[in-house]
């Protein structure tokens, strides 16, 4: 590693010179020869690749819905979580917080509840001291991923408000996304002053709830008319009744011979 000097300085790649900055200095090294790596290094090659493009569709989806801050750290820890997540089902990243500072469950002494079908339900409960502030604004977002096809294939959120000097008596929001993909339920709470949002990062949250698998498609096969197969149920019955054969079928005995 060297330090550049001169005037004109740079990053980025320079034949087998790279040029980097860390910490407002900037320096250069050279490229190695050649690159060795073992079925391990590959391996994690491949997994941070297929984390790394399934998180930037998951950021794609959800920030532009969301209304809080997020640091550049965002990028780094969805990578992390979803390396370390099952590849298939991505439950690993429920809980997942976009604002690292805080988590959603600092808003709620009895915590929301996500249903099979993507209904958000945040029970009655006596809420926390939220110091001044006169109310909180609750967002659920649901989006639909494809992961297969690389797209997102649906979005949707609802809003409601919770006064905070009132006693809370629970509140149900639906967010229903048709669509092809799984469905992330994201939650959004933001503490309010009046008609004021704040921007203290220990006042907002948005944490990933819930991660559902896609709609089953399976469905029982009939033929076209919608009546069941008469051959094949024929197929099945017994050979003989009341120790009586039974008669076959036209269809049966020319496919048993």
């Amino acid at each position: 590693m060297a330090k550049q000097i001169g005037l004109l300085r740079f990053t980025g790649k320079l034949g087998n010179i790279i040029g980097y900055r860390r910490n407002g200095n900037y320096f250069v090294r050279t490229m190695p020869e050649a690159v060795r790596q073992t079925a391990a290094t590959r391996q994690a090659s491949r997994n941070f690749g297929v984390a790394s493009r399934k998180g930037k569709l998951i950021r794609r989806a959800i920030v532009p819905e969301l209304h809080i801050h997020h640091d550049g750290s965002l990028v780094n820890r969805l990578n992390k979580a979803l390396i370390q997540t099952n590849s298939e089902s991505l439950r690993g990243i429920e809980g997942f917080r976009i604002n690292r500072h805080t988590g959603t469950e600092q808003f709620f002494s009895q915590q929301p509840v996500v249903s099979q079908r993507g209904v958000v339900r945040i029970p009655a409960q006596t809420l926390p001291s939220q110091e001044n502030f006169s109310h909180l604004e609750i967002t659920v977002t649901a989006v639909r991923i494809s992961f297969k096809e690389r797209r997102i294939t649906g979005r949707s959120s609802t809003t409601a408000t919770i006064n905070l000097n009132q006693p809370f008596s629970g509140m149900e929001l639906d967010t229903a996304t048709p669509g092809k993909g799984m469905l992330l339920i994201i939650l959004q709470v933001r503490s309010f002053k009046g008609t004021d949002a704040t921007a203290n990062r220990r006042f907002f949250a948005a944490d990933i709830m819930a991660v559902l698998p896609p709609a089953s498609t399976k469905q029982k096969r009939f033929k076209a008319n919608g009546v069941p197969d008469v051959r094949k149920l024929l197929s099945l019955q017994p050979e003989t009744h009341n120790g009586i054969p039974r008669p076959k079928h036209p269809e049966v005995q020319r496919q048993r011979e």
